[in-house]
């Protein structure tokens, strides 16, 4: 029997009853969500205007827009924004402020010579450590070295890219700048960033885009986060402030992960079977590299020097007759022996990194018999020894 109260009934009773829980949580609900929509709006409407007032970016933009130093691109996941340019202060890992103009020029390259140069043509590829965001144009290893060899340097590096992305750029431009040699960039991440599996894995070399990955033969477009990744895609695409978080947590992520599929591959070496089969599609990647510019000489070094990787870039190197300089990222780490602050806070070069960097390639390529800034005409490759001369003014 029900309890009723004095003078009231039932159906009275249950009249004056408390709110129920059920409306009580969905207001609730309701509150949370135009709290986090409201926070998120207020966050989108203060990085657009950042980007607005400090980039020159415009609050609204078309899909064909650019954010930052790169965009999306729908070949290559991803590609450095061309015609981009900023002022901004960097810093040292150890501290030190310094001032950094950047620059990209057409196609997104940091460095674009004239193409109906004489002087001899170098196309450089490669990935973040090319594209130098920290460094000022003319402070770049690119740059440095087309001063001190006299060369005309062509440029292109974008945060992230793996062996594909960079082929792809090869394969774009490689007709319209002839160069007379090719200098690829690799690093030991190329590994994780060619397979799709070990990206999926990596907690400290996946930036949660789509690229693009060869797999059996065949350009496939993937995402290399296992969960929520159609969110994820509408991020990228269209909110400027969720990217920044997003970006933010994977950062962080990768900043205070205490294991990852990289610390396994290094411990197990060749004998991980997901390395193994990085290892083959880079070959075959660098394969096609090798079959796009024919006869033109592949100047190769990599940014970092851990193994198995740097075993791996030479087997595959010698296998597509691929010169590569082993002893190139030794120069910064025996100036990190040294006390010298060379790096950027997330160890990229800074300006005094590349000019150690530049010197190395320079002494390279001189000692292949490339001539300095006085070269009026170029000679054909050694058919004998592979190895570019030029011919130099008269002393």
């Amino acid at each position: 029997m029900p309890i009723q109260l004095r003078g009231s009934t039932t159906e009275e009773v249950k009249l004056h009853a408390p709110p129920n829980r059920v409306a009580l949580i969905v207001a609730s609900g309701a509150a949370v969500v135009l709290f986090i929509v409201l926070s998120v709006s207020l966050g989108e409407v203060a990085i657009r205007t950042l980007h607005l007032v400090r980039d020159g970016i415009p609050f609204f933009e078309k899909p064909s827009g650019r954010v930052g130093a790169l965009k999306l691109d729908p070949e290559l996941g991803w590609r450095a924004t061309e015609d981009y340019d900023e002022t901004l202060t960097a810093r040292t890992r150890g501290g030190k402020a310094y001032p950094v103009h950047r620059s990209q020029r057409q196609y997104g390259f940091r460095l674009f010579g004239a193409l109906d140069s004489s002087r001899p043509k170098l196309l450089v590829i490669g990935d973040s450590y090319t594209q130098a965001t920290a460094v000022s144009d003319e402070k770049t290893y690119p740059a440095l070295v087309s001063g001190q060899l006299g060369m005309e340097v062509f440029a292109y590096g974008a945060g992230g890219y793996g062996t594909l992305q960079q082929y792809l750029i090869l394969d774009q431009y490689f007709d319209q700048i002839k160069p007379d040699l090719v200098l690829w960039q690799y690093c030991a991440n190329d590994f994780i960033n060619n397979d799709h599996e070990l990206e999926r894995a990596s907690l400290m070399n996946n930036n949660g885009l789509t690229r693009p990955y060869w797999i059996n033969g065949v350009v496939t477009y993937l995402s290399p986060k296992p969960a929520w990744q159609h969110i994820r895609e509408w991020i990228n695409r269209h909110s400027r402030f969720l990217y920044f978080v997003v970006s933010r947590i994977d950062r962080l992520r990768a900043a205070t992960a205490s294991t990852s599929v990289e610390f396994i591959i290094e411990a197990e070496g060749f004998k991980h079977a997901g390395f193994l089969r990085a290892v083959q599609v880079t070959d075959e990647i660098m394969g096609r590299v090798r079959a796009r510019v024919g006869a033109t000489p592949i100047l190769a070094f990599s940014c970092d020097s851990g193994q198995p990787y740097n075993e791996a870039f030479a087997l595959i190197s010698a296998h597509h007759g691929i010169e590569y300089w082993d002893d190139i990222p030794g120069v910064i780490d025996q100036a990190l022996n040294r006390g010298e602050d060379v790096q950027t806070p997330d160890e990229h070069w800074n300006e005094s990194g590349h000019q150690l960097i530049a010197g190395m390639i320079a002494k390279h390529i001189q000692e292949r018999g490339v001539a300095v800034a006085s070269v009026t005409k170029r000679s054909h490759l050694d058919p004998t020894g592979g190895v570019y001369t030029v011919t130099p003014h008269a002393r």
